[in-house]
């Protein structure tokens, strides 16, 4: 669940404010900063990896003379391991093991792999592999909902919840806690692939 939790805060994209489309030429004029920079409440040892991420925000703050992360601008390889474009050299870090339990693996470097990918940010990057979109938008704005396979990640957006009718019993268990109509918005909905997906649903697993 944690590891989920890490990924949703992955995928939060910050978009640039009306500020941050200011043109070129404000650069060293004295007033406002291009981007709220305030905005960005991370530990000042995260910037290069968020910069590395947002590469439009970097793009701006080279512009922006109130830039408070100027420095952190030649440090822009830096990754956290999970994106594409992360070269090995310049990821967050890597899972050191000094020992390997024979009954889980058989080397030190296929157990730092497991490690890497079950427990560390290579489980990230397998997740954003397989997301596909199950529900299309027909337009910007509209309602979607992305997920990756077995549905144990998802993203929506702008699907409504209607609650007025919501039957309550002691069933901890229970899977039709939504009925017909009672959820939906406005795209295009791939219920086969949707279907398909529940092989792994279980009252074990949330």
């Amino acid at each position: 669940m944690l590891m989920l939790l890490v990924f949703g805060v992955l995928l939060h994209d910050i978009p640039l404010s009306g500020q941050a489309e200011a043109s070129p030429e404000a650069d060293g004029i004295p007033g406002e900063p291009l981007f709220n920079y305030a905005s960005i409440r991370l530990p000042e040892e995260h910037i290069p990896f968020f910069l590395h991420n947002n590469g439009h925000i970097a793009t701006v703050c080279k512009k922006d003379s109130h830039c408070p992360y100027k420095k952190h601008l030649e440090n822009l390889k830096y990754c956290w391991g999970y994106e594409k474009s992360c070269k090995p050299e310049f990821r967050f870090g890597y899972p050191v093991c000094t020992y390997v339990d024979m009954g889980w693996t058989d080397t030190l470097e296929s157990a730092q792999d497991i490690f890497w990918k079950q427990a560390d940010f290579g489980y990230a990057g397998e997740r954003l592999e397989e997301l596909h979109v199950l529900c299309q938008p027909k337009e910007a704005n509209d309602s979607s909902l992305v997920c990756s396979r077995y549905l144990q990640y998802c993203r929506a957006a702008n699907l409504y919840l209607d609650l007025r009718n919501i039957q309550r019993n002691h069933d901890r268990f229970k899977e039709d806690f939504f009925q017909s109509g009672e959820i939906g918005g406005h795209c295009k909905l791939d219920i086969r692939t949707l279907m398909s997906e529940g092989q792994r649903k279980s009252p074990l697993q949330s």
